[in-house]
């Protein structure tokens, strides 16, 4: 399995890497697009809907209105930061709920509830994503790289002192020590990252403060999803991609950290 994650790791790696860093802002966006078609497809899935043309329905319905609102939000900029900031109050009601609550387990039916906050959970990521490119690539680059990179701390760290589990009821195999590990190694990139953007030491402070808060709050968007699929008896959202499952097992930490990264980065570094 293991063997698998890397073969398909280092080509999506090198893929997202070379498109990010010399694409151009409307190849970016139409990407996103297809991320977040496919994307639809499987949380239909995780909101019950078992019906094939109804999540085909639901996935062109997520593009299209991703379509629609980058379009507004070009037009209407102010709308950016308040759909940005309920976003981000979204997560910490869903991590208050996690930790509180766990799991439900109703797992029959289709979830109305469910059908509805996918667009709270999909949507803002990919407006924050281009509001972040049209900065530049280069920070674009960053705040998804960090995730990996607090993927990476996170795994070593917990491999190797992890002993107190993180939220076993929602996955078992994350511990405090590997949040621990992920916060540590995001500040020392963020650091590195400072050096590159050439910032101030204000503006530094402030960037590992918002890495260690955008690195806290991915994890939560990590156990998000590892609760819709408990909650629907899944191991994957999907199997697109061997050995990792569907996109929306990749882009779970996006989806939570992506908002504030654009909100606080647009408040105190942009």
């Amino acid at each position: 399995m293991l063997k698998q994650r890397i073969l398909t790791a280092i080509p999506l790696a090198a893929l997202a890497i070379w498109g990010i860093l010399t694409q151009s802002t409307d190849v970016i966006f139409y990407a996103l697009i297809t991320i977040i078609v496919i994307s639809g497809w499987e949380w239909a899935r995780l909101s019950g809907v078992k019906n094939i043309v109804l999540r085909i329905v639901y996935a062109v319905l997520m593009g299209v209105l991703v379509f629609v609102s980058q379009e507004y939000i070009v037009k209407y900029p102010q709308l950016l930061n308040p759909v940005l900031s309920v976003s981000v109050i979204f997560w910490l009601i869903a991590i208050y709920h996690m930790f509180s609550k766990g799991p439900s387990v109703d797992t029959d039916g289709v979830s109305l509830f469910k059908i509805v906050l996918g667009l709270l959970v999909l949507l803002p990521p990919i407006l924050a994503l281009m509001y972040i490119r049209e900065q530049s690539s280069l920070w674009l680059f960053y705040c998804l790289s960090i995730i990996w990179v607090a993927d990476i701390g996170a795994y070593f760290s917990g491999k190797r002192f992890g002993k107190n589990k993180l939220a076993p009821k929602l996955s078992p195999g994350k511990t405090k020590e590997g949040l621990y590990g992920a916060v540590f190694a995001t500040a020392i990139y963020s650091y590195l990252a400072s050096i590159v953007f050439e910032l101030d030491v204000i503006q530094t402070l402030l960037l590992l403060i918002i890495a260690a808060l955008a690195t806290y709050i991915s994890v939560a968007g990590d156990l998000f999803f590892s609760l819709l699929k408990r909650e629907q008896n899944l191991k994957d959202t999907g199997n697109i991609l061997p050995g990792h499952g569907g996109i929306l097992d990749r882009i779970d930490s996006v989806t939570s950290s992506a908002p504030l990264f654009a909100l606080l980065l647009g408040q105190v570094i942009f």
